[in-house]
C-alpha cells in the first residue's frame, strides 16, 4: 500500500496536470499549438540543455565554496552527484528547500560528513539561495507593474501584493543576518508558532530539546556566514550564476518555440514560473506554472500557444530531464552505499569469527 504522503503528491500532480490540460482546452488552439511543437529549432534546444547543465554546476559550486571552510573533502565527480539529487528532490516535494537539505544531509553522512557541518552550510546557502532569486523576482514584478495591462485594477493589486511579500522577506534576511537582537527575537518568534502549529493544529508533540537544536542549527548558519566573507561572495557569484543560466535556460526554450524575448519580458516569465513554484503545494508547479505563464504573457502580447510550448519545453529540459538523471543516480548511489555496507559487515564477521 502507497503511504499517505506519495498519495497526496500523486493526487497533487493529478491537479496540476489537470489545471494545464483545462487552460489549453479553453484558452488554445490546439491546431496552432500542434503547428508550434512540429516547428521547434532544435539547435536553440540544444542550447537550453547545455544552460541547464551549467546552472546545477553553479549550484554545485555555490555550496563547495562553503564545503571548503570544512575540514571534510569529497571527490567532485561524487559531491555533484549528491548535490544533483539533493537539488532535483525539491521539485517533487515543494518544502523550501527543506526536502533538498535532508536527502543532501543523508547522503554526506555516508560520505562520514556529520549533519552538524552539513545542515548550517545547507541553510546558509538556501539563505543566499532565496535572497538572489527575490531580487531577482522583484525586477520582473517591477516590470509587470509598469506595463499598461496591469496598471489599476485587481491584477495591479496582485502585483503589488507580490512585491510588497518580496520586499517583506528581502528585509527580514538582512535583518536576521545583521541585527542578533531581531534574530533572537525572530527565531524565538518563529520556533514558539512552530510548536504551537504542532501542539494544538497537527495535535503533535515537538520535544523542547528539538527546539533547541532548530534554534542552534540557525545560529551556526549565520555564524558560518559571518565568518567567511571571501567564501560568501563567492557563493553569491556562483548563486548568480545559476540563476542567470536557468533564465538563459527559459529564454532559449522561448526561442526553440520561435519567441525572442527581451531581458524584461525574461525576467517576467521567471519570475511566474519560479513565484508559482513556490507559492502552492503542487510539486514544482506542475501545470499550475505554465498555465499562469501562458495566461500573463498573452496579457502582454505574446502569442499563448508558443508561450505554452515554451513553458513545456522548459518544464522538460529543467525538471523533468535532470530528475530523471538524478534517479538514476540515487539509484546507483544507494546501491554503492549497501555494497559498501555489506562489505563492512563481512570484515566486522570475519575478525570476530578469526578472534573465535
Amino acid at each position: 500500500m502507497p503511504s499517505k504522503k506519495t498519495l497526496i503528491v500523486v493526487s497533487l500532480i493529478v491537479l496540476g496536470v489537470m489545471v494545464l490540460g483545462l487552460a489549453t482546452f479553453l484558452l488554445s488552439d490546439v491546431g496552432k499549438l500542434v503547428n508550434v511543437f512540429q516547428h521547434l529549432h532544435a539547435t536553440e534546444m540544444i542550447f537550453a540543455l547545455v544552460c541547464t547543465g551549467v546552472a546545477y554546476l553553479a549550484f554545485t559550486l555555490s555550496f563547495n565554496a562553503l564545503f571548503e571552510m570544512t575540514p571534510y573533502r569529497i571527490p567532485f565527480p561524487k559531491f555533484f552527484s549528491i548535490m544533483f539529487i539533493s537539488a532535483t528532490v525539491n521539485f517533487i516535494i515543494s518544502s523550501g528547500g527543506m526536502s533538498s537539505i535532508a536527502i543532501r544531509a543523508f547522503l554526506l553522512k555516508h560520505e562520514k560528513v556529520p549533519y552538524s557541518v552539513t545542515i548550517p552550510l545547507s541553510f546558509a546557502q538556501n539563505m543566499i539561495f532565496n535572497l538572489v532569486l527575490s531580487c531577482v523576482c522583484f525586477g520582473g514584478l517591477i516590470y509587470l507593474h509598469g506595463h499598461p495591462e496591469f496598471v489599476g485594477g485587481a491584477k495591479a493589486m496582485v502585483v503589488f501584493s507580490f512585491m510588497g511579500g518580496l520586499l517583506l522577506v528581502v528585509g527580514l534576511m538582512l535583518m536576521i543576518f545583521f541585527n542578533s537582537a531581531f534574530r533572537r527575537w525572530f527565531l524565538k518568534l518563529v520556533i514558539n508558532i512552530g510548536n504551537w502549529i504542532n501542539r494544538f493544529i497537527l495535535r503533535r508533540k515537538t520535544k523542547l530539546k528539538r527546539l533547541v537544536q532548530i534554534r542552534k542549527q540557525l545560529e551556526e548558519t549565520i555564524a558560518f556566514l559571518h565568518r567567511g566573507w571571501l567564501h560568501l561572495l563567492i557563493v553569491l557569484f556562483w548563486v548568480c550564476m545559476d540563476w542567470s543560466f536557468t533564465a538563459l535556460t527559459l529564454y532559449f526554450c522561448f526561442r526553440a518555440a520561435g519567441v525572442v524575448l527581451p531581458l524584461g519580458l525574461l525576467m517576467v516569465g521567471f519570475t511566474v514560473m519560479f513565484l508559482s513554484s513556490n507559492i502552492n503545494p503542487v510539486p514544482a508547479g506542475l501545470g499550475v506554472s505554465e498555465s499562469l505563464l501562458a495566461v500573463t504573457f498573452k496579457l502582454l502580447g505574446v502569442n499563448f500557444e508558443q508561450t505554452l510550448v515554451a513553458a513545456i519545453l522548459f518544464r522538460f529540459v529543467f525538471f523533468f530531464l535532470p530528475i530523471a538523471v538524478s534517479t538514476a543516480l540515487y539509484l546507483d548511489t544507494m546501491r554503492s552505499f549497501l555494497k559498501a555496507h555489506d562489505a563492512e559487515e563481512k570484515k566486522k564477521h570475519a575478525l570476530a569469527s578469526h578472534k573465535h
